[in-house]
């Protein structure tokens, strides 16, 4: 089911061309390695359609959905940046659909959870309840993915957030700046 969301979630993302139906906010951070990991995927298993490929913005999506035209934008960066901590990236795993696989580390970080559960609180729209925090690799042509969920194995990585990004529905982005003490 959460694949499916994705894979809407990007078709949606796509056709609107700089519009979006809804609000989202999301948490970035630096990762240099992530350099590294696309080295090691080849070129001929990346899905390609714009849009996609190898993701070259690490970041976690805090919530999608929100209705930006109902709510005060200081509410949703003052909620979205509130006890940010480091993040652990592990368990590189799949979404898999038929258009393409998504590579992905799944992201350690409890107070995600929180931040997810207070954003929830303000008028949204979600067909998927369940907050899975993730960070896009790569999307990858279907069943070439699997064989990265081995080659990846047991890398662990910790980040630190440098932003939150506020993404409105009409391309507009409000972002909160801030550093963390490694």
């Amino acid at each position: 089911m959460f694949e499916q969301f994705l894979q809407e979630l990007g078709n949606s993302l796509n056709e609107a061309k700089g519009k979006f139906p809804y609000g989202c906010s999301m948490l970035f951070f630096d990762f240099p390695q992530m350099k590294i990991i696309h080295d090691e995927i080849e070129k001929d298993d990346i899905y390609d359609e714009e849009g996609h490929g190898l993701e070259d913005e690490p970041h976690v999506t805090l919530l999608y959905g929100l209705h930006s035209d109902e709510i005060e934008d200081d509410k949703v960066l003052d909620i979205s940046s509130k006890g940010i901590k480091s993040i652990g990236l592990g368990n590189v795993s799949l979404f898999e659909n038929d258009k393409y696989d998504v590579l992905k580390f799944d992201v350690e970080a409890p107070f995600l959870h929180d931040i997810n559960k207070e954003l929830s609180k303000l008028p949204h729209t979600t067909d998927y309840p369940d907050y899975h925090p993730h960070c896009t690799i790569a999307y990858l042509k279907p069943g070439t993915g699997k064989k990265y969920t081995k080659l990846f194995k047991g890398r662990i990585y910790e980040v630190f957030p440098t932003k939150v990004v506020y993404s409105k529905p009409d391309g507009t982005k409000l972002e909160e700046r801030f550093t963390l003490k490694k």
